[in-house]
C-alpha cells in the first residue's frame, strides 16, 4: 500500500490529545485487541485439542507429526518476526511504525483463522499440507504482522511511565480474563455442545473471526504512537526518506541492533525472564485440558476445568487493583521475584497431591497471588527496557526489539507444544471417540501432571533468580 494512502485523513487516529485518556484506553487498549486476545487464547487451549481428539491425528506418522509439527512452523514463524522487525524499523507514515499493521492484518487474521478448522478431509496429504499451509498463513503472516506491532503499541504510547503503567495493566487484563473467558466457558458450555462434531467446530470459530474483525480496527483508530512522533518531529515525511540522520535505526542491520540492545542489562534480564516463563506458561496451558479431563476430573465432566481455571485463578481479578499499590511499595522487581517464589509454593501443593481438586485448587489461588504483579507489568517492562537501549545507546530498537519479545513467544510456543505432542504419542495416550471413553495409563497421567504444575514448581524460583538481577538499578515505577 502506497504511503499517500496512509496520508488520507480517513485513516488518521481518532485521538488527538496528547496524554492517554478514557477513550484511547478502553476502545484502544482493552476493547480492539481483546478479540485477537481471545482467539489466541481458543488457539492455545484448543488447536491441539482440534487435532488430537476431532480429526484423529495423533497417529499420523507414528504420532511424528504432530511431534515435528509445532516446532517446524513455530521457527518459520521466528524467522517472519525477524522481517516484520526490519519493516517496522523502515517503515514510515505518518500514522506511524506499527498501527498501520494493525490494520493491515485485520482482514487476514479473519480469514486465516478459519482455514486453520476447515480443511479437507478426503486426502491425507492434501489436509496435511492445508494444515501446514493455513498455520503458517495465520500465524508466521497475519499474527506476526499484528502482534509485531500490536507489542509495541504500549511501549510506544507515550513516555509518561504512570500512563505506560496503566496501559500495562490495562492490556495484560486483556490476557488474564481472555483466558478465564475461554477456560470457564467452552469447558462447561462449548465443548460439551460441540462435542467432537467437526462442522460445529468450524461454524464457532467462523462466528468468532467474524466477531474480531471490527474490534481489530477499533485498536487501529483510537490508538496513537506520541513516542514515535516525538522522535520523528524534525525528520521529513516525504517518499524520499534518504535525509532522515544516519544515526537512525534504519541503518542499523539486525546483527548490529542485537548488540546494542545487549549493551542493556534492563533488555537482557527480560528476555531471559521472557524464556522462563513463558515456557513454564504455555506447557501449563496446553496440558491443562488433558490434566483436568484425565487426571483431577473426567472427560467433558463439564465442571472441572472451569474449577480448576475460575477458582483457583479467581485471585488475579483483584490484580487490576493491587498490582500497581504492590509494585510502588516493594518496587517492581521485588514484587514480581517475590511474587514467582509464593507462586512456585502453590505449584507444589498442586504437584504433590495432583488428583485432589480442593487441594489443587488452594494451591492455584496462592500461586494466582503470586503472580498478579507479573501478569499486568510485563508491557511496561519492554517499555523500560527499550527506554533503557535509547538512554545506554542513544538509538531506539523497537522493532527489533518487539521482534525478539514475539521470536521468546513463538519459539517456546512450539518447544511446550512439541514437548506436550511428543509424551501425548510416546506415552500411549488414547483418543476419545463417540462411542468411547478410554483410560488413561499411568504414564501419560504423570506427564500431564508434570506438564501443567510440575514444571512451574522447579522453574518459578529461577525465574525469581532472574528478576533479581536487574536490582542493581534504579526502576522507574
Amino acid at each position: 500500500m502506497k504511503r499517500d494512502i496512509l496520508d488520507a485523513k480517513l485513516f488518521d487516529s481518532r485521538i488527538t490529545q496528547e496524554n492517554i485518556g478514557r477513550k484511547e484506553r478502553f476502545l484502544g487498549y482493552f476493547l480492539g485487541p481483546v478479540s485477537v486476545v481471545f482467539l489466541n487464547s481458543v488457539l492455545n487451549n484448543y488447536l491441539n485439542v482440534y487435532y488430537t481428539d476431532v480429526v484423529q491425528l495423533g497417529n499420523v506418522w507414528n504420532g511424528w507429526f504432530l511431534t515435528a509439527f509445532p516446532i517446524v512452523v513455530k521457527i518459520l514463524d521466528a524467522l517472519t518476526f525477524l522481517l516484520m522487525g526490519v519493516i517496522v524499523d523502515r517503515f514510515y507514515s505518518r500514522q506511524g511504525i506499527a498501527r498501520p499493521w494493525i490494520l493491515f492484518s485485520a482482514p487476514l487474521l479473519a480469514v486465516s483463522f478459519i482455514l486453520l478448522f476447515f480443511f479437507p478431509s478426503g486426502n491425507r496429504g492434501l489436509m496435511l499440507l492445508w494444515i501446514f499451509i493455513s498455520y503458517n498463513l495465520f500465524y508466521s503472516v497475519a499474527y506476526t504482522a499484528y502482534n509485531t506491532c500490536h507489542t509495541l503499541l504500549v511501549p510506544l504510547s507515550t513516555r509518561n511511565q504512570e500512563q505506560r503503567g496503566r496501559l500495562s495493566v490495562l492490556t495484560n487484563m486483556q490476557g488474564m480474563m481472555s483466558g478465564m473467558l475461554v477456560a470457564v466457558m467452552f469447558p462447561t458450555f462449548v465443548i460439551p455442545a460441540i462435542g467432537i462434531e467437526r462442522r460445529n467446530w468450524i461454524m464457532l470459530m467462523a462466528c468468532l473471526a467474524a466477531a474480531m474483525f471490527p474490534c481489530v480496527l477499533l485498536e487501529y483508530f483510537y490508538t496513537r504512537e506520541r513516542v514515535t512522533e516525538e522522535s520523528r518531529s524534525g525528520e521529513r515525511w516525504a517518499a524520499d526518506v534518504a535525509e532522515i540522520p544516519e544515526t537512525a535505526v534504519r541503518n542499523k542491520t539486525m546483527k548490529e541492533q542485537f548488540g546494542l540492545c545487549l549493551k542493556s542489562r534492563r533488555w537482557k534480564v527480560l528476555m531471559i525472564y521472557l524464556v522462563l516463563s513463558h515456557l513454564s506458561g504455555l506447557l501449563a496451558s496446553f496440558g491443562t485440558f488433558y490434566y483436568c479431563n484425565w487426571v483431577l476430573g473426567s472427560y467433558n465432566d463439564g465442571y472441572t476445568q472451569a474449577l480448576f481455571y475460575a477458582v483457583g485463578n479467581a485471585p488475579l481479578g483483584l490484580g487490576l487493583f493491587l498490582c500497581r499499590p504492590i509494585c510502588r511499595k516493594l518496587g517492581r522487581q521485588n514484587a514480581m521475584a517475590g511474587g514467582f517464589l509464593l507462586a512456585a509454593a502453590g505449584t507444589a501443593v498442586c504437584f504433590l497431591n495432583p488428583g485432589n481438586l480442593v487441594v489443587v485448587l488452594i494451591g492455584q489461588a496462592v500461586k494466582s497471588v503470586g503472580l498478579i504483579p507479573s501478569t499486568f507489568m510485563v508491557s511496561a517492562m519492554l517499555g523500560d527496557a527499550l527506554d533503557d537501549v535509547e538512554a545506554v545507546t542513544g538509538i531506539r530498537c523497537d522493532g527489533f526489539s518487539s521482534s525478539v519479545y514475539n521470536i521468546v513467544f513463538t519459539i517456546t510456543t512450539g518447544l511446550a507444544m512439541c514437548i506436550l505432542n511428543l509424551g501425548l504419542t510416546q506415552l500411549g495416550y488414547a483418543a476419545p471417540s463417540a462411542a468411547k471413553i478410554p483410560v488413561q495409563n499411568d504414564a501419560i497421567q504423570n506427564f500431564f501432571i508434570f506438564c501443567t504444575v510440575g514444571l512451574q514448581t522447579f522453574l518459578y524460583p529461577v525465574i525469581a533468580a532472574v528478576l533479581f538481577m536487574d536490582k542493581g538499578r534504579k526502576k522507574s515505577e
